[in-house]
């Protein structure tokens, strides 16, 4: 059985599956096969004699262990019995075992994310927190940031501080919100997600817990280990310090979910943790062609935490370059993308084998009104569709209403914004502008709340058609920031959002055009995923994904890196490595944009990511100028294909 599953793996593959005792770290790069590893470890583990029931599998999702474990059972049943699964399901089994040693009476209820936040709403409410206080946070909010400072290990201070600096004036009614949840739980039986592991860490740091479950589980393998907060990371350590069989996979190059709670650093720290560690690097890649991985090992080398390794291509070929191009706006940007995804088409790659990816949303917009426009259909993964979002939507509704005074559905919306009106006043009014054909300036303005004429009184300064859009989007904007922080606990960040939406409506020359373009099909008319559609995907979300081209939107200075990371080291190495995951995303061709103007009001200009010129990096891409380009797109191609023209042949 050695020998057969041996010919399944190279040489450094085999020596990760063959280490069985003694602490074992393995770096695996991206496309070097680390579930194959993890299968095959199973079946060697259980051919030596193991008890299937002593190895423990810890993932980050159910369906990960559980592919993972049926792929070994194919080989030998057995491996169905091996302990897999996740460590919030592992914790909860712990927890339940040891519920007495806790000091819980009975049973205990575990609580989903919405019962938690009702809980604290009704925490909020008994504790006569925030009253009168439109700017204390909704209970989303509140979840959010508790969850962030159990994870984290951080105060709520530390947590206001670094993330939501504008909710400071509130630390010290969230800390007493906290401690009360933590008291309410406790009295009522319940546990929170965090709870889970929190109480797993007390559970394991008894010495006769850990006893009994070390000796239970004699060999813990631990999967995606860059990915563990630091809870996680001590459940891990706290399971194995006593035998040391601990196999971690994982690599510390694509440590990209911080803002979940993921700790870098424990991957960092495990060989000191494991005095021994056995370091194993799967270095070869089958996935993308040399070239491409080229590009990702440049980018490995500007890291400043790091461990060293070279990916090389499984596949022997150079492949071809990946390619920066540059653009004056994007306008060309989306015109470009959309132009180069058709002609791989046209060379034989489908759609479906293609991607664009992107730091956040808000970059794809106009790239979607642009695929809208030319019928090339697609699936947006990771985040709702900007142009969905709640804020963007609002703003939407009042240019819409400009555009279309009898707009009902963008009327109710903009009037159920105002404080004191509800569906039956929304409703009366809405009645009045119908009679009115449109007009709203003549209401009995006494029978209102006097945010109603303040509403009218902006749609009416707002309607000047001779006022460029952007103009006419201030004005609206103007009157929306109020709404927007009595709405949103995050609104400075949704700000960020309208202001890329006024950018974007700069472009356009007529109201009417630009809400066309915005008028894209809704997901839920594309749940069921298309068999032939583009995917549209942010970097997060591409994770552990892979397609024959990728193009990268948006490598601009502020957008990757993200602004929000500038004043922070850690946040910025976070950033370069979701830079590195992109990348390695791709198996035949990789593109990266870039536009040269935007900002909000006037004209500004982008910098290249900080990231891009490095001088390994930069020397690794080959850069085409596309800006003075914009003409080309107006031909018609061989068969007639509008706006897409022929570029230099590419083998594929």
């Amino acid at each position: 059985m050695a020998d057969e599953i041996k010919s399944h793996l190279n040489e450094r593959q085999w020596k990760a599956v063959s280490t069985t005792e003694g602490p074992l770290l393995v770096i695996a790069g991206p496309g070097s096969g680390k579930t194959r590893v993890i299968e095959y470890r199973v079946l060697h583990l259980i051919e030596k004699g193991v008890i299937p029931g002593q190895i423990l599998l810890l993932t980050f999702t159910r369906k990960a262990a559980q592919e993972m474990l049926s792929r070994a059972a194919a080989h030998d049943e057995r491996a169905g019995h091996v302990h897999g699964g996740t460590f919030h399901s592992f914790s909860y089994k712990l927890v339940g075992e040891f519920r007495k040693q806790l000091g819980f009476p009975g049973s205990l209820t575990v609580l989903d994310e919405g019962d938690a936040e009702e809980a604290l709403q009704k925490l909020v409410v008994r504790l006569e927190l925030g009253v009168g206080d439109t700017a204390f946070p909704k209970k989303r909010t509140l979840r959010a940031i508790l969850s962030e400072a159990t994870n984290k290990d951080k105060t709520i201070f530390e947590i206001l501080e670094h993330s939501y600096e504008h909710l400071l004036p509130h630390a010290k009614a969230i800390a007493r919100l906290e401690e009360a949840y933590a008291v309410y739980k406790r009295e009522a039986g319940y546990l929170d997600f965090d709870d889970l592991l929190l109480l797993a860490v007390k559970l394991l740091r008894d010495k006769e817990v850990a006893r009994v479950v070390g000796s239970r589980y004699r060999y813990v393998m631990v999967d995606e280990y860059q990915d563990t907060n630091r809870l996680q990371g001590e459940i891990a350590y706290l399971l194995a310090h006593a035998h040391a069989n601990i196999m971690v996979v994982g690599d510390d190059a694509q440590s990209i979910y911080g803002f979940r709670g993921a700790f870098h650093e424990n991957i960092m720290e495990f060989p000191k943790l494991f005095p021994g560690c056995v370091t194993v690097l799967l270095e070869e890649n089958y996935r993308s062609t040399q070239r491409i991985l080229n590009l990702g090992n440049a980018i490995l080398e500007t890291m400043p935490k790091k461990f060293k390794k070279t990916l090389v291509a499984a596949r022997g070929e150079a492949g071809t370059t990946p390619h920066m191009a540059y653009f004056g706006d994007t306008e060309e940007e989306a015109h470009w993308i959309r132009s180069h995804i058709q002609f791989l088409e046209k060379k034989g790659m489908p759609l479906s084998r293609q991607a664009v990816l992107f730091r956040s949303s808000y970059i794809s917009i106009p790239l979607q009104a642009e695929l809208t426009k030319h019928g090339i259909p697609y699936e947006v993964f990771g985040g709702l569709k900007f142009y969905e979002m709640a804020h963007v939507k609002d703003v939407l509704a009042y240019l819409k209403i400009l555009a279309n005074p009898r707009d009902e559905l963008s009327w109710s919306r903009v009037l159920l914004l105002i404080p004191g009106v509800g569906l039956k006043t929304a409703d009366t009014i809405w009645n009045h502008v119908k009679r009115e054909n449109g007009a709203a300036s003549n209401l009995e303005w006494g029978n209102y709340p006097n945010g109603v004429r303040a509403l009218v009184e902006t749609l009416h300064l707002a309607a000047e058609e001779s006022k460029p859009i952007q103009d006419r989007f201030d004005v609206l904007l103007s009157y929306y920031t109020p709404v927007l922080k009595q709405k949103f606990d995050d609104w400075p960040s949704r700000k960020n959002d309208l202001e890329v939406l006024r950018e974007i409506a700069g472009y356009y020359n007529d109201l009417h055009s630009f809400l066309a373009d915005c008028a894209i099909e809704p997901p839920e008319r594309r749940q069921k995923r298309k068999e032939h559609a583009l995917t549209l995907s942010t970097i997060h979300s591409a994770k552990g994904l892979e397609w024959d081209s990728v193009c990268l939107l948006g490598a601009i200075d502020g957008v990757l890196p993200s602004k929000m990371a500038f004043d922070s080291e850690e946040e910025l190495e976070e950033e370069q490595r979701l830079l590195y995951v992109a990348v390695t995303r791709a198996k035949n061709d990789l593109a990266l944009s870039f536009h040269l103007e935007g900002g909000r009001g006037g004209f500004s200009l982008h910098r290249l990511s900080r990231f891009l010129e490095e001088e390994e990096v930069f020397a690794a891409l080959e850069h085409r100028d596309y800006s003075e380009r914009r003409a080309r797109e107006q031909a018609v191609w061989n068969d007639g294909t509008d706006g897409v023209y022929e570029e230099d042949e590419v083998e594929y």
